[in-house]
């Protein structure tokens, strides 16, 4: 009775039996697993230890009835065979297995895996025709006659890459009758399957063996009674002109896609509208531009809306591929009619800002009068987006057209778009001056007064912060476009505005450029001139900012300057407040400036002279921070040993007094 009472109280015997009259009494259960507790039992019992990682890989795909378990199991295995070390031991049969599984999941996984298989096997030996390559093609060749739209995809997306595994002989006995025999099928969807994987086939079978046997099957292909099939061909009809000669594609692959392209259902004269640059690309330059107006036109002017806009979106790079001929009028106008689009996306409008650059690049700045007029359409469009593409493109146009033109036609453009909202904004900001690169001096400065839009008007609010930290990006490379005075007016304002942003971002790349900024415009006018000490005076104020990354900002920024200006306007301008930021309370600040001494003294040694100098290095070296303490020792060691090296070639800076901080 005690072991009863004691078997009864026992907590893990109470779990056990309270878990196993659960599981005993769900009726759901049998809707999930559909086998015995025998088999459950039995599934993970068999793992030995010492079993390779596929075998037990091996073992959880074939077993495992928990599927999410089983499916990365079968997710892993092309990552478990890399580590294979022959093609001896590689699990072909369990592949075979899984891709005839009744899980789409697992055929799905086994589909998407295929070339990683393919190149596992590559990678065991450079012989070809490896019976298992044979035999990972008739799997693939199963997958492609799969019920899953997901499974036969990437199946065909595959094929190409297990091809290439076999020899000439190979692909012509097993692949490409297999293929042909696809391509006879009663199903569509076979047949579809065939001609996608025929065109991808061209670059991995070669040339003559595309002439022989993959475009013949291709052109079989183009009367077939179903659109779909049609449609494919024409797709992969024009990758075989990748490989295939002028002759050929003038001779064969031309009239069948001309045929296409008028067929009576507008999916496959779409498909063809795509891929007209490839046509035209391998055409021989004497007959291109025939070749190009006698495809593009019908299809230009079709009656489907679907294939004229499939038509112009290729317009663009159809144009770029004729810039080394004279373009022939007829393709601007139809470019240009793009940006007059009143469609409700506005897509083709979308459309022409985007080729914009690459057709006016083929028509050189000579012939940019007839883009004007597209130009400013384009500009005035009420799609945000189509305004937005055009102003990410601004410099590159600039660039092509010159400055005269640029001046003329593109600065009000650009004045505009700076006053738009913040996502057309920023697309024109982000290369801002590469733009002004372009124009001349005077319109440069013009523009430079609208700068002053971008600033918050509260600092308090971060509001887009993006904008400002683009234009944050853009002020030095602006700054080395301007003079110094100009610099001094322009640029120094919203950059000192930039340093007490209300986004640490634009704080930081502010505290970045200030530096090379004042440097710059102290060029033309002087450390003491007016804008520059009031600058500076700005720049002092970080040092007693309550904010400790403000104090730190001012460290920053003093050894950016310490970098590029004479002894005196450091000593005179920044030190007194840097040597009072030994004692901060922020270690951060104070490992700062340890940094700036040590970057100092390596520079000019002389400044260890200065008393103030040699109290903070004091006061630092006994700091509670190591890091801070193993700096300031550095900086002291590196100074006094260069002294003694290069005794007398440094000016002593003991006589120098401290000048009014400016406060």
């Amino acid at each position: 009775m005690a072991e009863d009472d004691h078997s009864t109280n026992d907590p893990s015997s109470t779990v056990s039996t309270d878990t196993s009259l659960t599981l005993d009494t769900l009726p759901e259960l049998e809707k999930f697993i559909d086998v015995d507790e025998a088999v459950l039992a039995d599934d993970y019992t068999d793992d030995v230890a010492g079993s390779s990682e596929l075998e037990r890989t091996a073992k959880y795909c074939r077993d495992c009835h928990v599927a999410s378990q089983r499916l990365y199991h079968v997710d892993a295995l092309s990552r478990v065979c890399t580590s294979l070390e022959d093609e001896h031991s590689f699990p072909i049969d369990l592949i075979t297995d899984l891709a005839e599984d009744d899980d789409n999941d697992v055929r799905r996984s086994i589909a998407m895996q295929m070339d990683a298989f393919a190149s596992c096997l590559a990678r065991f030996s450079d012989r070809l025709d490896q019976l298992n390559a044979i035999k990972l093609l008739g799997v693939t060749f199963m997958l492609v006659e799969d019920d899953c739209e997901e499974v036969i995809e990437a199946a065909e997306n595959a094929c190409s890459v297990v091809a290439s595994l076999l020899s000439q002989d190979k692909q012509r006995s097993l692949l490409l009758s297999t293929l042909q025999t696809f391509g006879e099928s009663e199903e569509e969807e076979v047949r579809m399957s065939s001609a996608k994987i025929l065109g991808s086939l061209a670059k991995t079978v070669g040339l003559d063996m595309t002439k022989s046997h993959v475009l013949p099957s291709l052109l079989n292909l183009t009367t077939d009674e179903e659109f779909r099939v049609r449609q494919t061909v024409a797709s992969s009809i024009c990758e075989t002109i990748e490989v295939l000669d002028s002759k050929t594609v003038l001779d064969s692959v031309l009239p069948a896609f001309m045929q296409l392209s008028k067929d009576s259902v507008w999916a496959v004269r779409a498909a063809c509208a795509k891929h007209i640059v490839r046509l035209v690309q391998a055409i021989p330059s004497d007959q291109m531009l025939v070749i190009a107006s006698e495809a593009f036109d019908p299809l230009a002017n079709d009656v489907s809306f679907n294939v004229r806009t499939a038509a112009f979106e290729q317009l663009g790079p159809l144009i770029f591929e004729l810039g080394s001929l004279e373009v022939p009028t007829i393709f601007v106008d139809y470019f240009t009619s793009m940006a007059e689009s009143s469609t409700s996306s506005s897509a083709l409008q979308q459309t022409c800002a985007y080729n914009l650059p690459g057709v006016a690049l083929a028509l050189t700045d000579k012939r940019w009068f007839e883009l004007r007029p597209a130009f400013s359409l384009l500009a005035a469009s009420l799609n945000w987006r189509v305004r937005r593409t055009l102003g990410c493109s601004l410099h590159d146009v600039a660039k092509i057209i010159g400055r005269d033109n640029a001046e003329k036609d593109l600065l009000p453009v650009l004045e505009k778009l700076l006053e738009d909202t913040d996502d057309v904004k920023i697309g024109v900001v982000n290369h801002l001056a590469d733009t002004l690169s372009i124009v001349g001096s005077a319109a440069r400065l013009s523009l430079c007064r609208l700068l002053t839009t971008f600033n918050s008007q509260d600092a308090e609010k971060i509001g887009n912060w993006r904008i400002r930290f683009a234009l944050a990006e853009q002020l030095l490379p602006l700054t080395r476009l301007m003079s110094g005075a100009a610099t001094a007016e322009f640029i120094v304002p919203i950059l000192l505005l930039y340093l007490d942003d209300a986004a640490a971002v634009v704080r930081d790349k502010a505290v970045e450029v200030v530096g090379k900024v004042l440097t710059h415009a102290a060029r033309d006018l002087s450390w003491y001139s007016e804008p520059i000490v009031n600058a500076l005076s700005s720049v002092k104020l970080l040092a007693t900012s309550h904010r400790w990354s403000d104090r730190r900002a001012y460290v920053n920024i003093s050894l950016a300057l310490a970098m590029e200006v004479e002894q005196r306007v450091v000593i005179d301008e920044l030190m007194p407040l840097l040597v009072m930021l030994a004692e901060d309370s922020v270690v951060a600040v104070r490992l700062a400036l340890s940094n700036l001494l040590l970057e100092t003294l390596v520079l000019d040694p002389s400044y260890l002279s200065l008393p103030d100098i040699g109290a903070a290095l004091y006061i630092l070296k006994a700091d509670r921070d190591s890091r801070v303490v193993q700096m300031a020792q550095k900086a002291e060691a590196q100074a006094k040993a260069q002294t003694e090296v290069k005794a007398g070639e440094f000016t002593s800076a003991c006589d120098v007094h401290f000048a009014p901080t400016g406060l």
